[in-house]
């Protein structure tokens, strides 16, 4: 009955703790095609491809080289929410630059996909992304060129001044399209989904206590 109790008690504590953040699996960028009728490839999990076609002013392909704009300061952009771990790959991107309309496209249908962004618009500069699907901002802050700011219309609608963030789309898609206006010098983003959960540090005390005191218990009725 007691080893009932402690092990019932210990996996209150562990269902009773916030969620967890998880490990984003994060595009692997792998060919592109610049122009404004361009196109990028690439792979965001076993099974599933990425195919993106629109505005291609240019694009970061893995492994690769150069700089890496998925950059984090205080606020951070990418894992100052809830949900996400790991920032974006590093030098892994697709930046555009014109007034397009452009289209993510996964090879099955994803749950939940979310968005990284780095330097839509600049601080004199408002750019607008106008998606078919509405979506949650989980963070923004201070990214490779600053902290921006950002504004929301009508669910569907982002506007950036030197935005850094993520954002969700809520259910399930097969494509994801939205168009970008005015031109600007660029700004770039990447697609992933949650890979697998990453327990909280204090979760996995609160758990590993009560199994510890399971392990107790039970070594003091081997001895009576």
């Amino acid at each position: 009955m007691k080893k009932g109790i402690l092990l019932g008690f210990a996996l209150v504590l562990f269902a009773s703790q916030p969620a967890s953040a998880s490990i984003i699996k994060w595009t692997d960028w792998t060919s592109y095609s610049t122009g404004i009728t361009g196109v990028a490839d690439g792979t965001i999990a076993p099974g599933v491809t990425v195919h993106y076609s629109g505005d291609v002013t240019f694009a970061q392909t893995g492994p690769g080289s150069g700089i890496d704009y998925w950059t984090e300061g205080t606020p951070a952009p990418y894992t100052g929410n809830a949900l996400i771990s790991n920032a974006p790959t590093p030098r892994e991107m697709v930046a555009m630059s014109l007034v397009s309309t452009n289209t993510i496209t996964f090879s099955h249908a994803v749950k939940d996909p979310i968005m990284a962004i780095v330097s839509m618009g600049q601080p004199n500069k408002m750019v607008t992304y106008d998606f078919d699907a509405p979506f949650t901002v989980l963070s923004e802050g201070q990214g490779y060129w600053g902290d921006g700011s950002y504004s929301l219309l009508a669910g569907d609608i982002l506007q950036g001044n030197e935005l850094h963030g993520a954002i969700q789309f809520n259910g399930t898609f097969s494509s994801i399209s939205w168009s970008t206006a005015p031109s600007e010098y660029w700004h770039g983003m990447t697609f992933g989904i949650v890979n697998s959960p990453v327990p909280e540090p204090s979760t996995l005390i609160l758990l590993g206590s009560g199994l510890a005191a399971l392990g107790l218990w039970r070594r003091k009725r081997q001895v009576k």
